[in-house]
Formats: C-alpha cells, structure tokens, sequence
C-alpha cells in the first residue's frame, strides 16, 4: 500500500512532489479541487464530483483545458499502477503560474495535482456511537463573498471555523450564518432529525451542495422517510432526536454531542439512512464495472 503524487500527469513519491511558488494555488488559493474515496477499485460517484469539479471552475472562470471524460480516464490509469483497493483520492486544479499579480490572464496552463492515499476508514464506533462536534460563532462565508459551493481551494473561513472549536476537541467544527441558522461543518454536511423528519438547511443557504447530502436525499425519498428543508438554529441542534453529519469520506455519521453537551436522543433514522447508503454503493459499484472499461 502506497501513497503517490501526480503532476501534470508525472507519478512521484509525496516526498519529490513539486509546484512552483508563482502557482496561483498557492499565493492566492485560485484552485479548485475534489475528494472522494475508492470501494474496491471504483471512486465512487466519480461523475458526480468531476461535474462539481467543472462547476467550480466555470465559477471561476478557469478553464480546465480537458474534458470530464478524458479527467476520469487520467485518473483511474494512474490509479491502476497502485493496484489496490480502497484509496483516497484528491484532485486539484490550480489556474497555473505566471507573474505575482491578481490579473488571472497572467497565468498560464493549469497544474493539475493528484494525491493518492490508503483510505483510513474511521473507527466503527464512530457510525454506531457517534462523534463530537463544535457549533463556533464564525460566520460562513456568504455566497455574496465567496459562494461556498465553489469548491475552492481557499479554505481559511473553514480554517479559523476549525481552531475556534478546537476547545471542545471536536471531530468536527460548525458554522453559522448571520441570521444564526446552521449553515455547515468545515468538510461536511450537517442535518438534524425531528421526529421522523430530516431537516436539511436549503440548498439557497450558504453551504456546499454535497454529493453525500444529495444522496441523503435519495435514500430518504426511497425509503419514506420525510425531509424538510429550512434553517434551524443551535439549539434546535441541540434538542434534536438525531444529529448527522455527511461528505464523500465519512458517509453518514452520527453526532453523539455538540459543544460538549450529549445530542441525540436515538439512532433510528441514520440507521435507516447508513443501509440505505450502502445499497447506493453498491449498485454504483455494478454499474462502474461496466462503465469505466479502464478501472
């Protein structure tokens, strides 16, 4: 099992991996980037992200100068020399390098960077128990500013969100928005249960749209369960008979306290949920197999 960096295509340890200074990625965080995890050997909802990847971009004006197909088709050659199970996988795309200046016609190609690493699966209790997570005052960066739903490769509102938890020792930190609603975690989707009802923040908050969070939905309608989409506030959080969280890497977890205070009365729902979610891996995986002749 090994860990590998790409290039612009050229496969190299982590540790002789470069990019320039002059990167744009790196002086100004003008990258966008995606991550999903492997089952077996098919990145699951593999389309789902490279489309996001192109929403980004075009958001940003950045042309990626390849198409979905030949990106996906890249990626699993590469992926194929690992010849393992089970990886992580990161994608990102800066707009390139060229003179300091904020002008983003001073750039030139893009740079295309992929990480690969053995997916750690996080401990089992994490899914039945469930994991602790900090609600912060800071405030999510509003579409007005930074459109969360660009996947971007500036991070710092998400940053500061993290080491403003970090007093609860959460796995997980919150934001809010300034009317005081939920809006979501720093890498994940956040969603409460009342009752018998997912309330989900709308999809016009100031979140990401994760792909995770959209099967949610998928699974829900499937199996009867109720979905209600508005804000709810901390304490609604607080009060809730379930708390989860969602994103590509930690599939649906439970939440078993927020600001070191227990939430969650019971499971009933993110069981249902976790079943259901597993049935979409596998039927994606199926369909994957003969799909991606190349994988």
């Amino acid at each position: 099992m090994k860990e590998l960096v790409a290039v612009n295509g050229q496969v190299m340890k982590p540790e002789d991996a470069k990019i320039s200074v002059f990167d744009r990625g790196f002086l100004f965080g003008d990258a966008v980037y995606e991550v999903t995890r492997s089952y077996g050997k098919v990145f699951f909802q593999f389309e789902a992200h490279i489309d996001r990847l192109f929403r980004s971009a075009e958001w940003l004006k950045l042309d990626l100068g390849k198409t979905a197909d030949r990106i996906i088709q890249e990626i699993y050659s590469i992926y194929k020399e690992i010849g393992e199970p089970n990886y992580y996988m990161r994608l990102q795309v800066t707009r390139g390098e060229g003179p300091i200046g904020m002008d983003p016609s001073l750039a030139g190609k893009p740079n295309y960077v992929l990480y690969f690493k053995p997916f750690e699966v996080p401990p089992k209790e994490y899914y039945t128990e469930g994991v602790d997570i900090a609600v912060t005052e800071r405030l999510r960066n509003s579409k007005r500013s930074l459109d969360p739903n660009i996947k971007s490769g500036n991070y710092l509102n998400n940053v500061l969100a993290f080491i403003e938890g970090k007093e609860f020792r959460p796995y997980e930190s919150v934001m809010m928005n300034s009317e005081g609603f939920i809006t979501e975690g720093c890498t994940s989707n956040i969603q409460i249960v009342q009752g018998d009802t997912i309330v989900m923040t709308p999809d016009e908050f100031d979140i990401l749209r994760g792909i995770t969070r959209s099967l949610v939905e998928e699974v829900a309608n499937t199996s009867g369960i109720q979905i209600q989409k508005r804000g709810f506030t901390a304490q609604e959080l607080f009060d809730a008979d379930e708390v989860f969280i969602t994103s590509s890497t930690r599939e649906i977890m439970p939440v078993k306290s927020a600001n070191g205070k227990k939430t969650g009365k019971r499971s009933t729902v993110v069981r249902a949920l976790q079943e259901g979610y597993k049935k979409k891996i596998e039927e994606y995986s199926r369909w994957a197999e003969s799909h991606h002749p190349w994988n």
